[in-house]
């Protein structure tokens, strides 16, 4: 079993099934399942989201930072738009990233309709 970090950016509107089926995706393409996912970690703003609180109701930890937090790690894919809009340019990949205290993404962020997801393996430390 690996220990992954699913990190989550959604728009408003996402819905538990959408962010499940992308998340699903994700996951086959790194040959893993959700018996592997530890930790959902996202921005604070989206902590109360239904996708949110329906993914973590599997037993998987909620980990959310502050904008200023996910800011501060460096991203292969960082969107302009995103910082726009979240005051941050990377909410899936950074906190992928930070939650599995590491600095390599397994996956990197993977595009649904209103949602993005990122993977990441925990470090052993993490």
């Amino acid at each position: 079993m690996t220990d992954l970090v699913v990190g989550l950016g959604l728009t408003s509107d996402a819905t538990l099934e959408g962010v499940r089926d992308v998340i699903e995706a994700a996951l086959v393409q790194v040959g893993c399942g959700w018996d592997d996912v530890v930790t959902v970690a996202t921005t604070v703003r989206r902590r109360n989201h239904p996708a949110v609180l329906g993914l973590t109701a599997g037993g998987a930890d909620l980990v959310v930072y502050e904008p200023s937090a996910l800011a501060a790690i460096t991203v292969p894919n960082p969107s302009a738009a995103v910082g726009e809009r979240a005051g941050t340019t990377s909410v899936a990949e950074a906190a992928a990233l930070l939650a599995a205290g590491t600095e390599v993404l397994l996956l990197p962020k993977q595009v649904g309709l209103g949602v993005t997801v990122a993977l990441a393996e925990r470090s052993p430390s993490g």
